[in-house]
């Protein structure tokens, strides 16, 4: 089975390193790393895991074109396209719009700037000179000094269903966000096979990240998980349909989002209910947590990112252990 590992800016760079040795070593697909405006950037990151490794894969999970301009994107991508010998995955995304704003970044027509990015990215990694006037973009007369680079994957990020549309038509992935549930990745993999009129969806790849917290128990797992700010920020912005479809009372993440936004962690953590945990998130043993990767698969997931709910060596090292068995069994 295909596994890959997914990690934030939470993780400082030498760590990646580490883990990204690890993950190789231990026949992990892929390396994800998703950025925060203002955490650390993902791209000193995963180039530091691309010094330390050979065969990894590595993605970045996602970049936005608000934030860094197509041309940029496409050549720090061609970069290390070049310093990797093909092993680049490009996620990009608009990004969280109130963190746009507190920046003072524009961000309007979300499905333009994302296709025009792809127009931009695809043309210069070919060699060519570009030339677009978009609905976003202006770019004249651009072409790549390194030349022409291997094609690196497009991955699309974003829910709403015209980003979804834009994936069936233009991209070679999709990249979902951590907290999707079975049903909701079974929605969203119906929803691109319906708009992929032209193609098959078994040429999209269907990729998400699997927030994992692995236990010597289930009732141990889904504790931490509980106590965890990201996975309370998560359930609080989680959208109501997606409580819906897994029969959870929407009403439910009401007091997980006001005591958290207060900053009532411990308020927000008491408000969470077992059955959001175990509904969103990969909690138990490493047989449980297989099981449950196991049931994403079944629901139409091709690359399963699990991404550690703790920073904690030791548990980071216990959700690579289960994804090792599913390598295995592969």
């Amino acid at each position: 089975m295909r596994v890959s590992i997914g990690f934030n800016a939470d993780v400082p760079v030498k760590k990646i390193a580490e883990w990204a040795i690890r993950a190789e070593s231990t026949g992990f697909e892929g390396l994800w790393m998703h950025e925060h405006s203002f955490g650390r950037d993902a791209v000193s990151s995963l180039a530091q895991a691309a010094a330390t490794t050979s065969t990894l894969k590595l993605g970045f999970g996602c970049l936005s074109p608000y934030v860094r301009s197509p041309v940029a994107l496409a050549m720090t991508s061609a970069t290390l396209q070049e310093a990797t010998a093909g092993r680049m995955r490009l996620g990009i995304g608009t990004g969280f719009p109130a963190r746009l704003d507190l920046m003072g970044i524009r961000h309007d027509l979300p499905i333009s700037a994302l296709k025009e990015t792809m127009e931009i990215c695809g043309s210069l990694w070919k060699g060519e000179t570009v030339n677009l006037s978009g609905k976003t973009f202006n770019v004249k007369n651009v072409k790549s000094l390194i030349g022409a680079v291997n094609k690196i994957p497009i991955y699309i990020a974003g829910w709403k269903p015209q980003m979804l549309k834009l994936t069936a038509r233009y991209a070679d992935g999709y990249l979902a966000k951590g907290g999707e549930s079975t049903s909701s990745i079974g929605q969203i993999v119906a929803s691109i096979s319906s708009y992929a009129s032209s193609r098959s969806i078994d040429q999209i790849d269907i990729s998400a990240y699997l927030l994992t917290q692995v236990a010597e128990t289930k009732a141990a797992a889904i504790v931490k998980a509980k106590k965890d700010p990201f996975v309370a920020y998560m359930l609080s912005v989680q959208d109501d349909y997606l409580y819906e479809g897994t029969g959870i009372d929407p009403a439910l993440k009401r007091p997980i989002a006001e005591n958290y936004f207060k900053g009532n962690l411990s308020a927000a953590f008491e408000s969470i209910k077992d059955e959001m945990i175990e509904s969103f998130t990969l909690v138990g043993t490493k047989d449980q947590v297989c099981d449950r990767i196991s049931e994403y698969v079944k629901a139409g997931l091709k690359q399963p990112i699990l991404q550690p709910i703790s920073m904690k060596e030791e548990e980071v090292n216990a959700v690579m252990d289960a994804g090792s068995m599913l390598i295995g069994l592969g």
